[in-house]
């Protein structure tokens, strides 16, 4: 796969794990933007960058959803079985999942045992619900998140593997259907009305943007026509500051219609995000495709890939442990004006965050490789 696309994949994951995380980190640090005393352009580009959080999600579920197709389009040519394609892109979730709960608990129990009195986890509802209990634990290690049990800990975001990871499931159960004879169309469109009719809306919102993703392969691959960069990157720009726009006047409508507003702008970033993404997949002459789908996964279980998909999944309980820390022993007040010196201290947090994630990546990377050596010895 050229060296350009696959550059792309990996400099947006980072975008969007950087993104999310200022997202978080802001409500804590800094104070809302109709509260800011000097708005400057630096202020107010600041405060817009930090606001694209949810915009960010939409990003990573399309790149998400490219590597998914990748995969199921190399079953289509027969390189690989569609189990082991869905197979082999849930348990890339799952690498991430394990170690992201056992991290998150233990950094979400030091927090409620030595720093609940800073208000971190207490006076920001909006941001986490403070649940470690055993069964809400097991859910998510299951995926059950948000339709069963809550989100674990702090981590509010927990919903969004779950949401991925259905997503893969469903599509490989929609192809398996259709494989079934007679009537595999019949199944499939009973198992899409069960879908649409069972799921909450959301979940159907964020599965539409996934599918995007898979839609740039199964395009991309079949069509020789790209869209013109040019065209590309001016939609994206466009869906931003739309979804933004959006966002804003959500509140004029009665739910759930507003927040419906809010949603289908995410859906319309992600799909200018595919529009890039269209732009600038590889033509067919360039490599096969059972080689762009080795090395487009290759790249994404790279260490710098897991630590920046690390980073977007499970930045919150870092950033509520060091900023209630921060509170307690060091006296910084939360929500604070911005100043040079909020500034810096919210781009320390932001290193902070990715530093933990580099760690607990490669910890896990070599646990990993220490219990297969293991296996292949014993076997």
């Amino acid at each position: 796969m050229s060296d350009r696309f696959v550059s792309f994949l990996l400099i947006s994951r980072w975008a969007a794990a950087i993104v999310a995380t200022m997202y978080h980190l802001r409500f804590l640090v800094f104070v809302h933007y109709d509260a800011v005393h000097s708005k400057t352009i630096y202020t107010k580009g600041f405060y817009f960058v930090t606001g694209l959080g949810h915009e960010s999600y939409a990003v990573f579920f399309i790149l998400d959803g490219i590597l998914a197709g990748l995969l199921m389009h190399r079953h289509r040519s027969g390189a690989l079985t569609e189990r082991a394609a869905v197979g082999r892109h849930a348990g890339s979730l799952y690498k991430l999942l394990l170690p992201g709960l056992i991290v998150g608990a233990t950094l979400d129990l030091t927090g409620a045992h030595f720093f609940l009195g800073s208000g971190v986890y207490t006076d920001f509802p909006e941001l986490s619900a403070l649940t470690l209990s055993f069964s809400a634990l097991l859910g998510n290690a299951f995926m059950l998140q948000p339709f069963i049990v809550p989100s674990f800990g702090s981590n509010s975001m927990l919903y969004l593997p779950s949401y991925l990871f259905w997503s893969l499931i469903l599509l490989g159960v929609f192809i398996r259907a259709g494989l079934s004879k007679p009537g595999g169309r019949y199944l499939q469109l009973a198992l899409l009305v069960a879908v649409v009719f069972v799921m909450p809306y959301p979940f159907l919102v964020w599965a539409a943007i996934w599918l995007a993703g898979v839609g740039v392969v199964f395009l991309s691959e079949s069509l020789g026509y790209r869209p013109h960069l040019l065209v590309a990157v001016p939609f994206f720009a466009g869906s931003l500051v739309l979804s933004r726009l959006m966002g804003s006047k959500s509140s004029l409508l009665p739910q759930p219609f507003g927040d419906l507003i809010i949603q289908c702008g995410f859906a319309l970033v992600g799909l200018g995000f595919a529009a890039i993404a269209w732009a600038l997949y590889p033509r067919k002459a360039q490599d096969g495709l059972a080689n762009r789908a080795f090395i487009a996964n290759e790249s994404a279980d790279s260490w710098s890939a897991q630590t920046a998909s690390f980073t977007f999944f499970f930045h919150f309980p870092v950033i509520m442990l060091l900023v209630a820390m921060g509170t307690e022993l060091l006296g910084q007040a939360l929500m604070q004006q911005p100043t040079l010196a909020t500034y810096a201290r919210f781009a320390c947090l932001v290193g902070a965050c990715i530093v933990t994630a580099a760690f607990v990546t490669r910890v896990a990377a070599v646990a990993t490789n220490v219990i297969t050596a293991k296996r292949q010895v014993s076997g």
